[in-house]
C-alpha cells in the first residue's frame, strides 16, 4: 500500500509539473504576442514620406549602417531621431570614385539599406532616442512588418503604391508609386547612398520599351534639381524592372499611418509632385 501511495504521490507530482510548465509556456507565448502587438504605432503618411526624403542625397551608403556591432539588431545610427551631422559632412568628403567595400561597417557615416529603412520608420513612430528599433534582415523586412500588422503583406504584387515597403533578395526600398508607363518611382539606400530611383518600364511580350521610362525621368529631374552637387558626381538613377519581380511588400493599414489610402490612389508622378511642393517650402 505503501509502495502505491508512493506512486500516487509521484504521478500527481508529475502532472503538477508538466502544468507547470505549460502553464510558463502559455505565459511566454502570450508575452511574446504582446510585445510583437505593442509594436503597432500610429503615424501619418504624409510624415512617412517627408521623413522617408530626409536623407536623400546626403547620406552615403555603408555596409552595416544602421546595425549595432554585433550586426544583430538596431544600432544607434538607426535609432536616432533626425538626420546625423556626420552623414552629410563625411558625404561631401567623398567624390565620384566612392567605393563602399571600401568603407564597410564604418557604422556612423552613413545606412545600409536596411539601417535606412529602418530609420524612417524610427522616425516616423518615435520620439525619443534609443527604444527598440526596426533593423532586421533586409530581405525580411516587407513580411516582418506586416506580421507586426504595420499593413497587409503581399506577395509578387501586381501593382506598387505610395509607401509600399518592398522586399527583394537581399536589399529592401520604399516606393513612391507608379508611373503611367507603368515604371515605378522609389527611394532606396544602395551604393553609393540614399537617393530616387526608377524601375525601367516592365518587360511586355519579351521586350523592353525603347528610351528612358517615366520613373527614370522623373528621379533624375528630382536629384539634378534638389540635390544638384550629388547628382553630378552620382548620376544614375536607373533600375531594372527586375526589382518589380519576385518581391513581398507591405502595404500600410490606414488604421497605422492616417492618410496611407489618400496616397495609394496617387501615381508616382503625383506624389514626387507633391514631395517636390514640400521640399520648396522647406527650401
Amino acid at each position: 500500500m505503501k509502495i502505491r501511495k508512493n506512486h500516487i504521490i509521484y504521478d500527481q507530482l508529475k502532472l503538477l509539473l508538466i502544468l507547470l510548465a505549460l502553464l510558463l509556456f502559455v505565459i511566454a507565448l502570450f508575452i511574446h504576442t504582446l510585445n510583437q502587438n505593442t509594436r503597432r504605432k500610429f503615424s501619418t503618411m504624409e510624415k512617412f514620406l517627408h521623413t522617408a526624403m530626409e536623407p536623400v542625397g546626403t547620406t552615403m551608403y555603408i555596409w552595416g549602417g544602421g546595425w549595432d556591432s554585433e550586426d544583430d539588431d538596431a544600432g544607434a545610427t538607426s535609432s536616432r531621431i533626425g538626420l546625423s551631422p556626420i552623414w552629410e559632412k563625411y558625404a561631401c568628403e567623398q567624390d565620384e570614385t566612392y567605393d563602399f567595400t571600401e568603407h564597410k561597417w564604418e557604422r556612423e557615416n552613413g545606412l545600409d539599406c536596411s539601417g535606412y529603412v529602418a530609420w524612417v520608420l524610427y522616425n516616423t513612430f518615435e520620439t525619443k532616442e534609443g527604444e527598440l528599433g526596426y533593423v532586421m534582415s533586409s530581405t525580411d523586412m516587407a513580411k516582418t512588418y506586416a506580421k507586426w500588422r504595420f499593413g497587409k503583406g503581399i506577395k509578387n504584387p501586381k501593382e506598387f503604391l505610395a509607401g509600399d515597403i518592398v522586399s527583394m533578395d537581399g536589399h529592401v526600398w520604399i516606393s513612391l508609386g507608379t508611373c503611367a508607363d507603368g515604371s515605378v518611382l522609389f527611394v532606396h539606400s544602395s551604393p553609393p547612398g540614399v537617393r530616387v530611383c526608377g524601375t525601367e518600364v516592365p518587360v511586355s511580350n519579351g521586350t523592353l520599351k525603347a528610351g528612358k521610362s517615366i520613373a527614370i525621368q522623373l528621379a533624375e529631374e528630382y536629384m539634378s534639381t534638389y540635390h544638384s552637387y550629388w547628382h553630378e558626381r552620382y548620376s544614375n538613377c536607373s533600375k531594372p524592372s527586375s526589382y518589380l519581380e519576385n518581391v513581398t511588400l507591405m502595404r500600410w493599414n490606414e488604421s497605422t499611418l492616417k492618410g496611407a489610402k489618400d496616397f495609394q490612389k496617387l501615381s508616382g508622378e503625383e506624389v514626387l509632385d507633391y514631395l517636390k511642393t514640400r521640399q520648396n517650402v522647406i527650401q
